[in-house]
């Protein structure tokens, strides 16, 4: 399947291209409504999401996306979740207030909590790009960043010579530099923010 940056979905979703929201539900849809249900029913964290991709449809023409899909979607659906918790919370009696009010607890914690928004996404989009690399070189880097394993033991481990493992590693890191570049600043910020 034809990669396509988030750039060219929201073209062409403006466009009215049904394939492009098609791609976008099928990609998305599963793990928004695993992250609602973390906070809500399942039957209404369904309701909650789907609601979310009818809206984006619908104002496709309006709908300011000044960030990625994932971010976006992510903080529509986290407040999405919170507003439905805080009208159940006007109705609810004794016994489930204090459940709601933890689930509440948790939900604003997240939307407030810029480092746990970013992790999140940083995750998200991790995975996206080591679904981009070519079999062999995910392989490798994920041996080398993620099982500490030194650049011999990959080339010894999948009988290939040191000069491919670089070149893997090399090939993983520039994609990783260029999907994280809009990112850079913010790193900075909360590295700095915790040195402080």
């Amino acid at each position: 399947m034809e990669q396509l940056t988030d750039k060219t979905l929201i073209l062409k979703l403006r466009e009215g291209d049904t394939a492009a929201f098609r791609r976008l539900f099928y990609y998305y849809y599963q793990r928004l409504f695993l992250f609602a249900c973390k906070f809500v029913e399942e039957d209404i964290a369904k309701d909650l999401v789907q609601d979310c991709f009818l809206e984006l449809w619908m104002n496709r023409n309006r709908t300011e996306i000044n960030s990625s899909f994932s971010s976006w979607f992510f903080t529509v659906v986290k407040n999405r979740c919170y507003k439905y918790l805080k009208e159940e919370s006007k109705k609810s009696d004794n016994q489930n207030t204090f459940k709601q009010k933890l689930k509440e607890e948790e939900l604003s914690f997240f939307i407030h909590s810029e480092k746990s928004i970013l992790e999140f996404e940083v995750k998200d989009r991790i995975k996206n790009v080591l679904e981009q690399l070519p079999p062999k070189c995910s392989q490798v880097f994920n041996e080398s960043r993620f099982n500490g394993l030194s650049n011999k033991d990959i080339a010894d481990k999948y009988d290939i010579s040191l000069k491919a493992v670089e070149k893997h590693i090399s090939k993983a890191l520039k994609l990783f530099r260029e999907e994280f570049q809009d990112l850079i600043t913010v790193f900075l910020a909360i590295l700095f923010q915790n040195i402080l």
